[in-house]
């Protein structure tokens, strides 16, 4: 069986949750016995290792480049496709990884993951909404089947795209196991919190910034943002509006190896996002004995369940509370440390490729013979 998959989100990221998904779903089919998977890639810069991936039943057709994650990239990317798609034959199963399928890869079957509804759900936060769930609901008529990150992202699809769940399949995210590592140092002495990943509106970022400002039990603490990339104007002026000027620690870009330093030193890990359809950091945090404090929202108790701390981010003062509670209280901070690492290893990419496979006999099978 012949699986191409396409350029979309490595062209649109260097790190996150979705690039995560397609690199350790190919690490771990690689090597099963009559499957062929062809990462059509194109010119990427992703923290995570694919070219590593080549042989064994993987083709990585890639290069470095230079053009920063974004749409410029995907453009050429896209340009790239069209022109050496044709050249590699029809295959059996074609996943696209984003918001539409490449025409110029041809196939038999088409399975697309449905990853989340932020856009839908929150259509303020984007100047782009429409055109993304356009974009959306095109891609997921035509495939013949839809992977659902959790229940909670299945509810979404039914509801705002009417897919019916015969054509859905949920299959959860991994954790992969996060490595020994020295607490981070960075010479400041100061405990941390640690925050990871995009700081788009929806993360909810501004609102961890000034509960960390107002909670008195953080006084004596330090931030650690890690990812994202670079402050923008907006975020360096609500910093200093905040106070927080020196309590701050922003890492732009981070590997897996400083990313385990980092859970392992942290006092807590705070993911205040409005929306997940999965939620990847907590349960990484989770593996490296890192509490967790997260929003009580979308598919986070369904993924989490009651190995996390919750604030309600509907509920002004609570993100500020939580804080205060738990970090007055480092007893009741580590209560569900051996609770997280239990949960963490309930996810298991081994077991999402293995179901993901399942998902691209499924698929060829319903595929109409042509």
């Amino acid at each position: 069986m012949r699986i191409a998959v396409d350029h979309q989100v490595t062209s649109l990221q260097d790190a996150g949750g979705m690039s995560r998904y397609h690199y350790e779903l190919a690490r771990h089919l690689r090597g099963v016995h009559d499957l062929s998977i062809h990462l059509l890639l194109g010119g990427q810069s992703s923290v995570l290792p694919f070219c590593s991936l080549q042989g064994s039943g993987i083709g990585v057709a890639t290069w470095r480049s230079r053009l920063r994650p974004g749409y410029p990239r995907y453009g050429m990317n896209a340009l790239w496709t069209a022109a050496i798609a044709p050249l590699r034959g029809r295959y059996d199963v074609y996943h696209a990884t984003y918001q539409r399928a490449e025409p110029a890869i041809r196939h038999r079957a088409l399975v697309a993951t449905h990853h989340d509804a932020t856009q839908e759900r929150f259509p303020h936060l984007f100047r782009n909404a429409a055109a993304i769930r356009a974009r959306k609901a095109r891609l997921y008529a035509r495939a013949n089947i839809v992977i659902c990150v959790s229940e909670s992202a299945r509810y979404d699809l039914e509801e705002l795209y009417g897919v019916g769940r015969e054509r859905t399949r949920l299959v959860y995210h991994g954790v992969e196991p996060i490595p020994a590592a020295a607490a981070f140092t960075d010479g400041d002495p100061r405990p941390y919190l640690l925050y990871l990943g995009s700081r788009s509106a929806y993360k909810n970022f501004s609102a961890l910034l000034s509960a960390f400002a107002a909670a008195p039990a953080a006084g004596a603490m330090r931030l650690v943002v890690a990812g994202g990339g670079a402050w923008t104007s907006s975020e360096q002026a609500a910093i200093a509006g905040s106070g927080l000027e020196g309590r701050v620690t922003l890492l732009p870009r981070v590997d897996d190896a400083v990313l385990a330093g980092l859970y392992r030193g942290a006092m807590l890990f705070v993911y205040p996002s409005l929306y997940e359809g999965f939620g990847l950091p907590p349960l990484e945090a989770m593996s490296a004995g890192c509490p967790v404090l997260v929003s009580r929202t979308s598919s986070l108790p369904e993924v989490c369940g009651d190995a996390a701390h919750y604030f309600d981010p509907a509920l002004e003062g609570s993100l500020r509370a939580e804080l205060d509670r738990l970090l007055a209280d480092p007893a009741l901070l580590r209560a569900t440390v051996d609770a997280g690492r239990a949960q963490a290893g309930r996810y298991t990419w081994e077991a999402a490729a293995t179901k993901t496979l399942a998902v691209y006999r499924d698929a060829l099978e319903c595929a109409p013979r042509r």
